[in-house]
Order: structure tokens, then sequence, then C-alpha cells
């Protein structure tokens, strides 16, 4: 009953893990397809700074606003970076303890077997020391009814001898 218990808590277990990694990994997912659209927008800014530099060489106001955005995104694409970076130790994490209760659950399988073993080798050991009992009792019940039956003879023929005896003094 313990060991169905565990098995069952052990299954939750898992399939909360199970759930948590398939969230995770969506979620990585989307953080790479936000990454390439990201690089991808970088591009896109790339070339038009470069079309500004042609065009408006001499305007620094506009180089200098651009060069913010550049840095802003350098440090969202940083941020991600990092964002991602911490998605896929925790993937890692994740695929280990999955790896370590899946090793677990093996063996506690094994130890459930091992026990179950037990369990029917000490019912049949049980049951075969109940018959030695019944077989045990009824042996000397018969023992003791016979000591009785025995006793009672002896006690009718020391009396029938009694009887004699004492017919004998009298008549």
């Amino acid at each position: 009953m313990q060991g169905a218990e565990d098995k069952q808590k052990d299954l939750t277990e898992k399939r909360n893990l199970l759930e948590e990694y398939v969230k995770e990994k969506k979620k990585n997912e989307l953080l790479v397809e936000q990454e390439q659209e990201l690089r991808n927008q970088l591009s896109l800014y790339t070339e038009k700074f470069e079309e500004f530099q042609k065009t408006l060489t001499r305007s620094n106001d506009v180089f200098a606003t651009f060069k913010q955005e550049m840095n802003k995104m350098s440090k969202t694409i940083k941020k991600l970076e990092k964002e991602n970076q911490t998605w896929k130790s925790k993937h890692e994490q994740t695929s280990k303890s999955m790896f370590t209760m899946a090793e677990e659950l093996r063996n506690s399988k094994t130890k459930n077997d091992k026990l179950e073993k037990l369990c029917r080798a000490l019912q049949i050991e049980n049951k075969n020391c109940r018959q030695q009992i019944v077989k045990i009792t009824e042996e000397e019940e018969k023992k003791k009814k016979k000591s009785e039956e025995e006793l009672k003879k002896a006690e009718d023929l020391l009396n029938a001898q009694e009887e004699e005896q004492a017919e004998k003094e009298t008549g």
C-alpha cells in the first residue's frame, strides 16, 4: 500500500516535472525566435544606419541618436542572451533531475519487486507454520484424549479391583 502511494507520488512528481520541462522548452523556443527577430531587426537597423551615413554624413545629431539606439539594442540582445543562457541552464538542470528521478524510480521498482518476493515467501512460510500448528494441535488433542481414555480405564480397573477386594473381605 505504501509502495503504491510512493509510486503514485513519484508518477505525479514526474508528470509535474515533464509539464514544467515542456513549458520551459516552449519559453526557450519563444526566446530563440525573439532573439532571431531582434537580430533581424538589428540587421535592418544596421542597413538603415549605413543609408543614413551615406545621405546624412554631416548630421551628427542623427548619427548620435542612432548610435544610442544601437546601444539599447546591444543591451537588449545581451539581456536576451543572458535570459537564453538561464533557460538553457534550467533546461539542463531539469534534464538532470529527470534522469535522477528515472534512476530513483527504477531503484524503487527494484526494491518493490524484492519486497513483494519477500512478502510472498513470508506468506508461504506463515501458511506452513499455521498448518504445522494445526497438525501439532490435532496430535496433542489425540494424545490427550488417548491419555484420558487410558486413565479412565485404569481408574475403572482400580475401582473394579477395590470392589472385588471389598467383596472378599465382607464375604
